[in-house]
């Protein structure tokens, strides 16, 4: 009977470990958003200028914005990575798009080529994302920061190298209010629009010039 008795008390005490010791396994963990450039259109169609056909590239990418999740710059040499909220694809790939449907948009130039197209451009548009990231240094002030670089170069028709008709790097930081994904995302397309805008203008003014070249 002893024997038995200390069966049952093992027995009750397996039980107890078994309903209060363990995780709860069915306790949902917190799911990954993604999200995507989105550009406000160009507020002006441009006048387009004539035999210019453009490829864009893949952009290139610094080290600090390759991986796919948000990251944020909480101190002056410390940045953190944020593994539920990131880009639907890496920011290089989602950037070129976004840029070359932006380009088309302008109608400045009288073609803009798919990544498939075996057409072969006149110019060429080459870029690097250099800065991306929330800046939550200051919690009551964060800002979306963006840096991008560009180069416009101009194809030979035989095969010499291209020409470098001009390039540039541009930046903006926008003010996102409260510090969370979506509105840091927002910022990052107010971001872009007004340094696509800017690099729009620089396009207009040289690439006439490169025509008559």
């Amino acid at each position: 009977m002893r024997i038995m008795h200390t069966v049952y008390f093992c027995s009750f005490l397996l039980l107890l470990a078994l309903t209060y010791g363990c995780p709860n396994v069915s306790k949902p963990y917190p799911e990954r958003t993604y999200y995507l450039f989105e550009i406000p259109n160009p507020t002006t169609t441009m006048t387009t200028i004539k035999g210019t056909t453009l490829e864009i590239n893949r952009f290139s990418v610094s080290p600090t914005s390759q991986g796919r999740e948000f990251i944020y710059r909480t101190t002056d040499l410390e940045y953190k990575a944020d593994f539920y909220n990131q880009f639907f694809k890496p920011p290089d790939n989602i950037m070129t798009e976004a840029v070359r449907q932006w380009l088309n948009q302008s109608g400045l130039f009288e073609d803009v080529l798919n990544p498939t197209s075996q057409a072969l451009p006149k110019y060429v548009i080459e870029g690097n994302i250099v800065e991306l990231y929330g800046d939550y240094r200051n919690q009551s002030a964060a800002n979306a920061v963006l840096k991008l670089q560009f180069f416009l170069l101009q194809m030979p028709e035989d095969d010499g190298d291209p020409n470098i008709i001009f390039g540039k790097t541009y930046e903006s930081a926008k003010p996102i209010g409260e510090s969370t994904p979506q509105n840091l995302m927002n910022g990052w397309n107010l971001a872009l629009g007004d340094i696509l805008g800017e690099f729009l203008k620089d396009l207009s003014s040289y690439l006439p010039k490169a025509q008559q070249q």
